[in-house]
């Protein structure tokens, strides 16, 4: 009986790939070859054909402008960062003025739908008020609300949560006119017993975005808590 030799059924490597290892294993080749980089064609999507030198200047000019304009969206992210700070500094000074939570309140909202271009400002505490109906505000829906619930998680991290409500959350905030709002921001307030949330919503859907300073807004939360918390009843 004649054997036969044993067959090699190892997978036959393609020509292509036998180039390109022996390119990764040899980077200096065409640095030792230039002739042969300079008659290498690439075929180019309009029907000609390009060098590699070309094809890579091409590919070099493309990154730059990616990066180019990555640099200008951050530098443009930047200043309106800076803007945003400046404007919740004077914004600050402006509710350190007001003398109870109706004024607070009411100075907070117009300021925002003014200088912050929103189109609806909520603020809604899970508190109870100190003051004896001196000045009802409907901000107050109590400690004991089950709608706390919603906006636990929110409190709890106190980050600024932007993009789109949860159904529930936006029909509690913003009632009938919850469908209007494509975007918005929920800041945390707090207390050491209580919490609450600064709803800013807007019609546009790209108004609050991520990158837009929505961090910044933390500090709005904790000026706002710090200013409305002798009006709070702590227990």
């Amino acid at each position: 009986m004649i054997l036969k030799e044993k067959e090699d059924y190892a997978p036959k490597r393609s020509t292509e790939n036998l180039v390109s290892d022996y390119l990764k294993e040899n980077p200096d080749f065409f640095v030792k070859n230039p002739s042969i980089l300079a008659e290498l064609e690439i075929p180019h999507e309009r029907g000609s054909a390009i060098s590699l030198v070309e094809k890579q200047l091409s590919v070099l000019r493309d990154q730059n402008c990616e990066t180019n304009k990555r640099i200008h969206e951050l530098i443009e992210i930047a200043h309106q960062n800076e803007e945003l700070a400046r404007r919740i500094h004077k914004l600050a000074l402006t509710l350190m003025d007001a003398s109870n939570p109706r004024d607070i309140f009411a100075t907070l909202y117009e300021n925002l739908k003014k200088n912050f271009y929103a189109d609806r400002v909520i603020v809604r505490l899970f508190a109870n008020p100190s003051f004896i109906d001196s000045f009802p505000t409907e901000e107050f829906v109590g400690k004991d609300s089950v709608e706390e619930s919603l906006f636990r998680a929110v409190i709890e991290k106190l980050e600024p949560l932007s993009g789109k409500m949860k159904r529930q959350q936006q029909v509690f905030l913003f009632g009938d006119e919850c469908d209007d709002i494509a975007s918005s921001v929920m800041i945390p307030l707090h207390g050491s017993s209580w919490g609450g949330i600064l709803a800013i919503g807007s019609f546009d859907a790209e108004h609050f975005s991520s990158g837009m300073g929505i961090e910044l807004l933390a500090n709005l939360g904790e000026i706002l808590s710090f200013i409305i918390k002798p009006w709070i009843k702590e227990s």
